[in-house]
């Protein structure tokens, strides 16, 4: 049984979720790799720590409970394969074989794990299993494991490690959309009380709080990524556009914050304060036109676009968008930006308008009451100008139009709906 638990499967794991460049590294909680499809149904129990249940997904059941245990077992296959065939030692006796003995015997459904025997000389170490089909004799080390922790959301199920808190995919579904079914828990461990006035539980829940996933709150993200993995990534794709809040001292929205606050270019102008932050999660097909332009021409970039809204998305704790046709903020997220209906008298032509600076964003958002969209743009070649209307469309042989190069007034235009994708919204 091959075991797939190298660094390049691990990143593997995670290359197909959206990397917001410019956040710092942070180290995140890997998922288990998933063993190879299983040939042993019938096992209830761990053939190595023997106190969990195996790992089981779909119609494919598996001898050990998780990675730990499915290292252990694959080391004494390779040894046991490296070792002389020994038969098993017999008492001289029947008066030293009186003692009662446990049966160790693995079910006759796991005969084709291995024939090789171990030789006896390391019987201190650890315990004989022998297979009665086969006469199959291993030398199995026990290993310790922490009890399996239940449920919080079924209060039924086993989570597979300390690391989770649900069982299955349908409570880690239902947890990210309701939360646990203890409201008065911790909403980072889900195990313990809250302190009065806190959504944790004491300060070692609060500070991994300030770097959960976003979908679910109870792992850490994984590193440059908002998710923790597969599960939740799932998860949010499911119904796309979604935007999951970054609650204020989390990394997400203090790197927002901190962005927005250090490119703000108008010192006669105060620095709006941000009430929310929400990361936009979109799906494959939103994404990959996006993927291909930018592998095509380069020059990835942060941009603000500021914009009205007709409904209340992003205060409240409102996070639906709204079915109205008229409500831009809403209109972006659902379709991205589109210069088909883009403004034709436009300083620099028909293309789609965002900013380096905020300042010049905010004006764009009725103060404050609509919202900014800091964005990613793909920029390509670039043509700069420091005067207006001197091109009403993109120059032959550019990709975008910036004017006023990291100026207070600075516009970035581009002329492709491939150019430019949502990435995080802002109110205040």
């Amino acid at each position: 049984m091959a075991l797939l638990a190298d660094e390049n499967i691990r990143r593997a794991m995670y290359e197909d979720l959206e990397d917001d460049a410019g956040f710092e590294d942070e180290d995140g909680d890997e998922d288990i790799v998933e063993l190879p499809a299983g040939y042993f149904p019938g096992i209830n129990i761990c053939i190595i720590c023997r106190e969990r249940p195996p790992y089981s997904k779909g119609r494919n059941n598996y001898m050990t409970c998780g990675m730990t245990c499915a290292r252990v077992l694959e080391q004494l296959k390779s040894r046991s394969n490296s070792l002389p065939a020994r038969p098993l030692p017999q008492p001289q006796n029947r008066r030293q074989d009186q003692r009662p003995r446990l049966d160790h015997s693995l079910p006759a459904n796991v005969a084709g794990v291995g024939r090789t025997q171990i030789s006896d000389r390391d019987s201190s170490r650890g315990r004989y299993i022998q297979n009665t089909g086969n006469q199959f004799l291993a030398q199995v080390p026990r290993v310790a494991r922490k009890p399996a922790l239940p449920c919080v959301v079924c209060l039924i199920g086993f989570c597979r490690d300390d690391k989770r808190v649900t069982c299955s995919m349908a409570c880690a579904e239902k947890l990210c959309k309701t939360g646990s079914e203890n409201p008065n828990m911790c909403n980072y461990c889900h195990r313990r009380p809250k302190v009065t006035g806190h959504d944790q539980c004491g300060m070692t829940c609060g500070k991994l709080a300030k770097s959960a996933c976003l979908m679910c709150k109870s792992r850490p993200k994984f590193k440059r990524y908002h998710l923790c993995g597969r599960v939740c990534k799932a998860i949010a794709t499911k119904t796309t556009p979604l935007i999951l809040e970054a609650p204020t001292g989390h990394t997400t929205f203090e790197f927002v914050k901190k962005k927005f606050e250090t490119s703000w270019k108008s010192p006669a102008t105060a620095i709006p304060t941000i009430k929310k932050v929400f990361k936009i999660i979109e799906g494959q097909n939103f994404l990959q036109p996006y993927d291909r332009y930018k592998n095509s021409v380069g020059n990835e970039v942060f941009r603000y676009h500021g914009t009205s809204r007709q409904c209340t998305l992003g205060t409240g704790g409102n996070t639906q968008l709204c079915a109205s046709s008229t409500c831009r903020l809403c209109c972006i997220l659902r379709t991205s930006f589109k210069t088909s209906l883009a403004n034709p008298n436009g300083s620099f032509g028909p293309g789609v308008y965002s900013s380096s600076a905020p300042n010049l964003s905010y004006a764009f958002t009725a103060g404050g009451a609509g919202a900014i969209i800091l964005t990613k743009v793909v920029l390509g070649k670039v043509q700069i100008f420091t005067a207006g209307n001197v091109v009403k469309a993109c120059p032959p042989g550019f990709n975008s139009v910036v004017y006023d190069q990291n100026g207070p007034s600075n516009e970035t235009i581009v002329y492709s709906d491939d150019a430019i994708r949502p990435v995080f919204l802002i109110t205040f």
